[in-house]
């Protein structure tokens, strides 16, 4: 599938599409829980916010998010979004309408095969492809208009990440249960289960209110195993101790007080010891996370101040993620970043990560000093390795044959 035809058209037009769907989509979209977040405690900054000790929460889960509409009513909707969001009727010197007859090439043609049968989608495309996700994502952008229009939601919280919506209210439940029902009604395509109430979970956090004000942590499934720790293909150890850092982020980025923040740190930590990490390797990733945030007066004193600047440098850590993630792409873009993968059975990988960038490099320096060009680029290559067993490549099977995979069009 990912190097058909279709996958490929697919992977240029979202290149070509995301930067102008993002930027229309910025303020209305969570990129993630830790976005959710952020965004949700800025709102609370604003004077004219609306969170009282009323507000009701309400969250939205669509179920048919990657397959919601026939494809020629998505193509309408596509068309309509690209006349909104563009001043000229040009993205990067491609005319709207050939997007448009590129994105119904890109939806008619996508086919599977099952049981000895090929079929091709009738509804949406396959969830493997990014392009997927950004037409659903503006499809879905066009539908939350029924939303804003309602006079009810002006100046409420509201935002959604892929196929999850949030808003507050601060009306009655009974009539924000007749605004989902007209919601429903006015477009039977999306299917969504919704959740109301004053603490309610969404995005792995829990949003509640104390004495009026946000409050926020992270929400425990309780149909999950405690202390398990995440399934780990390749160096389990480093796996599990980056997840650890991530953990202990989020756990800043979620808890609104230092004793919730507290609780979840040390919960983390007995799920390391639980699962056969010595106390050393836990002392040093935590030791590590407070040293390099600038924090370790918590593990002294629990002083909410302190904790109030945690989060705050953790948010905006969040801006400076996202554009180091930019800057990445722009130097993937000019083959200034490479990444380079390679199978590793034993030995030492710095060692041979080391002896590897130097190989690379010593013959870049070579290939550039016997070149015309004067100002030669830099390249910033990265190694990683890829182990050779596991069970996905134990288990998995080839996929099957069929002789109408293998004709080839003739021309007539």
């Amino acid at each position: 599938m990912q190097r058909s035809a279709t996958s490929r058209l697919g992977q240029f037009l979202d290149q070509l599409l995301r930067p102008t769907v993002h930027r229309h989509m910025e303020y209305t979209t969570f990129l993630n829980g830790a976005d959710f977040i952020r965004k949700l405690n800025e709102y609370t900054t604003d004077k004219e916010h609306r969170i009282r000790s009323t507000t009701i929460f309400a969250s939205i889960s669509i179920s048919n998010f990657h397959a919601i509409v026939p494809h020629k009513t998505m193509l309408n909707v596509f068309k309509d979004f690209l006349n909104d969001c563009t001043i000229r009727p040009f993205i990067e010197d491609l005319h709207i309408n050939k997007i448009t007859h590129l994105t119904a090439l890109f939806l008619y043609h996508n086919h599977f095969y099952y049981n000895h049968k090929i079929y091709r989608f009738a509804k949406g495309s396959p969830t493997s492809l990014s392009y997927t996700q950004t037409l659903a994502n503006i499809y879905l952008y066009q539908w939350q208009k029924l939303f804003s229009r309602q006079t009810s939601i002006k100046n409420e919280f509201f935002g959604r990440c892929q196929n999850q919506l949030f808003f507050t209210w601060n009306e009655t439940e009974d009539e924000l249960r007749t605004l989902l029902n007209m919601v429903a009604s006015q477009d039977p395509n999306v299917i969504f289960d919704f959740e109301i109430g004053r603490r309610i979970p969404f995005l792995d956090a829990v949003i509640d209110k104390y004495e009026g004000e946000l409050a926020t942590t992270i929400y425990h499934n309780p149909k999950r195993q405690k202390y398990t720790l995440p399934y780990a293909i390749n160096n389990a150890k480093l796996a599990h101790s980056h997840w650890l850092r991530s953990a202990l982020i989020r756990a800043v980025r979620y808890c609104t007080t230092v004793y919730e923040f507290d609780f979840e740190r040390i919960s983390l930590e007995v799920a390391c010891l639980a699962n056969g990490y010595s106390l050393e390797f836990v002392e040093k990733r935590v030791n590590h996370f407070y040293t390099f945030f600038d924090a370790t007066s918590l593990r002294q004193s629990l002083d909410q101040n302190v904790y109030e600047k945690l989060r705050l440098r953790l948010f905006n850590f969040i801006s400076e993620q996202k554009l180091t993630g930019k800057r990445n792409q722009e130097s993937e873009k000019k083959n200034e970043r490479v990444r380079l993968f390679y199978l590793n059975a034993f030995g030492s990988k710095r060692k041979f990560n080391t002896q590897l960038r130097e190989i690379l490099s010593n013959y870049l320096k070579r290939k550039e000093s016997s070149s015309a060009s004067s100002k030669p680029n830099e390249i910033k290559i990265l190694s990683t390795a890829k182990y050779q067993y596991s069970l996905n490549a134990l288990l998995s099977q080839q996929k099957p044959n069929h002789p109408l995979l293998k004709k080839t069009m003739t021309k007539k």
